[in-house]
């Protein structure tokens, strides 16, 4: 006994396919390549760029900077310490560095400031040399524990 309701596709005369793609909508139209294309080159462009203005502020930042690294420090007695350190800083660049005696409890017990400068680039050992070993005896109220370089700032 045949079913009281017919196909669908039967009596409209659709195949299966069409009749689904009536009731679902039909295969989606992709974009162009061409639009896809624009989008990949605009944003390669856009990371490319971001790279450069990431790369310029890092440079910026740190080109003509003064750094200093502590090296080292002798307590000679209760009343001097001797501390060691470099700095780097560009050829005509006059600088001053505060240099700091601390106890055992990391409290300051001797200061002093120190001038120091670039050496001209004649006088350098090597064409890139821009770093400079300083040694200088800082007078504490007590005996010191550890000698170090607070900052450096030019002038």
């Amino acid at each position: 006994m045949a079913s009281p309701t017919a196909a669908p596709h039967a009596s409209t005369g659709d195949t299966p396919e069409e009749s689904l793609a009536n009731r679902y909508g039909g295969a989606q139209r992709r974009p162009s390549a061409g639009v896809s294309r624009r989008v990949r080159l605009v944003a390669a462009l856009a990371v490319v760029a971001a790279v450069l203005v990431t790369a310029w502020f890092a440079l910026s930042t740190s080109i003509g900077k003064i750094t200093y690294k502590d090296v080292g420090f002798e307590v000679v007695d209760d009343h001097l310490t001797r501390v060691t350190f470099q700095v780097s800083a560009p050829a005509d660049t006059q600088a001053e560095c505060d240099v700091e005696v601390q106890d055992a409890q990391a409290a300051p017990v001797g200061f002093r400031t120190v001038l120091v400068s670039g050496l001209e680039p004649e006088q350098r050992s090597a064409p890139g040399d821009d770093t400079w070993t300083y040694t200088v005896d800082v007078r504490t109220v007590v005996r010191g524990n550890t000698g170090v370089v607070h900052t450096c700032r030019s002038l």
